[in-house]
């Protein structure tokens, strides 16, 4: 007998909560209601774009103009609507995305991740993943290329021309020239050119060799292992040994399982939304609980004249 009221017990529960008045339950079925929504609408996405999470936010101008700060990224995984494309490939077949050649890859800088960033709740991350355009592979043992663009995201280079580098330093800085080239020999401690460090090396390449529209690729030491060579379309310099992470850590080449996915589309502004996370969320839980007071009010309210409107009735029929 016991037994069979364990099951009534439990629906009795249900059931109270369902019809509850109390401000907490009203609370309570509210959230449950949002998360609900919420679940349906990422396994909807998963399904849909093959990886999670299948929306990221522009963070930085990293990418500018092709993608900008609040942009909300949707996310397919790399073989979805076509393979994989770099910018040395697509610039042989033509196949272009957000204004220039080759995909925009959404990566973990050198694998690292944490609880938040694999279940998608990017802002309670401390490693948010990169959006950057994959700009070519390199296999391990392979010189590594650097991608150079002095003009940021002002212009889209059509071509990189090779860079060779002097054996020693001018001023602090190994000087970069044409591969096809010679050396610079009047190189003075005020030129002008454009000028960046990496690990443990500084390089400046004299404006004299700065062509308009044309950017520029430097190889190094072998690359230690396979991966893609990655650049923000508004960054002088590509991720790999430039840019620098968690622990110092400067990024490597990306390998494939650290691919999170391909950029798709993107909409303006709504990607705002998840940069101030923890406000959209007071904001909500106050615009609830302000709902169910006003709802409660009007009820109350409604009842009232409803019972005021009975009692009238009454006293007309005694007086006939």
């Amino acid at each position: 007998m016991a037994e069979n009221d364990q099951p009534q017990g439990i629906r009795a529960k249900i059931q109270a909560f369902r019809t509850s008045e109390h401000w907490a339950a009203s609370l309570a079925r509210d959230i449950l209601w949002v998360v609900g929504v919420v679940a349906c609408i990422a396994l909807a996405l998963y399904l849909i774009c093959g990886t999670w999470p299948a929306v990221v936010t522009v963070e930085s101008g990293s990418m500018e103009p092709h993608m900008n700060i609040g942009d909300l990224v949707v996310v397919v995984a790399p073989d979805r609507f076509g393979p994989l494309e770099t910018w040395d490939a697509a610039h042989t077949t033509g196949y272009q995305k957000f204004g220039d050649y080759g995909d925009v890859i959404i990566y973990r800088p050198n694998g690292q991740t944490d609880f938040w960033a694999q279940i998608g709740l990017l802002p309670l991350s401390s490693q948010h993943p990169i959006i950057h355009r994959a700009m070519t592979w390199v296999d391990a043992g392979s010189p590594e290329p650097a991608y150079l663009n002095p003009y940021g995201g002002k212009v889209t280079p059509q071509e990189y021309v090779p860079l060779a580098t002097t054996s020693t330093t001018t001023f602090g800085y190994y000087i970069l020239y044409p591969a096809n080239g010679t050396p610079p020999d009047n190189i003075t401690e005020d030129a002008k050119g454009m000028g960046f460090s990496t690990t443990g090396a500084k390089y400046f390449l004299p404006e004299q060799f700065i062509v308009q529209d044309q950017g520029y690729v430097r190889y190094s030491a072998p690359a230690t292992h396979g991966g893609y060579i990655t650049k923000g379309d508004n960054n002088p310099v590509s991720d790999e040994g430039y840019i620098v992470v968690n622990n110092n850590q400067t990024i490597e080449p990306v390998e494939k399982p650290w691919v999170v996915g391909k950029a798709l589309f993107t909409i303006p502004y709504v990607g705002l939304l998840p940069l101030h996370i923890w406000w959209v969320i007071i904001i909500v839980i106050v615009a609830m609980v302000a709902w169910d007071w006003y709802a409660k009010k009007k009820d109350e309210a409604s009842k009232k004249k409803g019972g005021k409107a009975k009692a009238a009735g009454k006293g007309s029929r005694k007086n006939t």
